[in-house]
């Protein structure tokens, strides 16, 4: 009988919990932004950005995405934004839905990992094949973001086909492909091209891509910029260019 008593009990607590987080959540005082709640509360958030909220992987990565922009859109409303490494597509979707009016620009191998970009990894990295992450294609990314005019894609080595948007300003870059090599060469073509105010985001900035840890510190000696690092899953580290 005790046990039982015991035992409702403790259910009874974990129900109290669930509902207090539940609620927490809805008003804005667990985690997310108080500003997201005060837009949500005004419906000013679209209806696409509302369901990518409850469906994008990384909710704290979400939100970093969400607060840029709504910074780059109030005091940088011009420049496109780019993604190297677009895998399937979860962050394109994202971006697009929170600046639909900004040309987006994505760059994927849509195949894997080249070769020669895993033969120097260490860490995590060295454990890549080049199969891994190629369950993917332009064509069915294009299908998740309904085939919108404003995207276009760059299929191939980035190095091979950032010069055919040699001549485009970037107001917001994310660049998640796990290796240095790539990294390295988004971080030296889209940093020149990212206007005063404008943020990158690197991905996976943490011990188990030590590779991409190194070319990453390199660069950051030749810019006056700091780079701040996020609590996202596996660590995003962020650049904002000065103005």
């Amino acid at each position: 009988m005790l046990i039982e008593i015991i035992s409702i009990a403790a259910l009874a607590v974990l129900l109290v919990m669930l509902f207090i987080a539940w609620r927490d959540r809805q008003s804005g005082s667990g985690n997310l932004p108080e500003a997201y709640v005060q837009q949500k509360k005004n419906k000013a958030i679209s209806k696409a950005v509302l369901k990518l909220q409850k469906t994008y992987p990384d909710s704290d990565r979400f939100f970093l995405f969400w607060l840029q922009i709504q910074r780059l859109d109030t005091n940088l409303p011009e420049g496109a934004m780019a993604e190297l490494g677009v895998y399937q597509g979860e962050t394109a979707l994202l971006l697009h839905a929170l600046s639909p009016n900004r040309l987006l620009h994505l760059f994927d191998t849509f195949e894997g990992f080249r070769q020669e970009d895993l033969n120097q990894e260490k860490g995590e990295a060295a454990t890549y094949k080049p199969h891994h992450f190629a369950d993917t294609s332009v064509e069915s990314v294009k299908e998740k973001l309904n085939k919108h005019p404003n995207i276009k894609f760059y299929k191939g080595d980035f190095a091979t086909q950032c010069h055919l948007a040699e001549k485009e300003k970037f107001a917001l870059v994310s660049i998640d492909v796990d290796l240095a090599k790539p990294t390295a060469e988004g971080l030296r073509f889209f940093y020149p091209r990212l206007l005063p105010g404008g943020v990158i985001f690197i991905h996976d900035y943490n011990p188990k891509w030590p590779e991409l840890m190194r070319v990453v510190d390199d660069f950051l000696k030749e810019i006056p910029e700091n780079a701040v690092l996020a609590s996202d899953k596996d660590s995003s580290l962020i650049i904002v260019k000065n103005g």
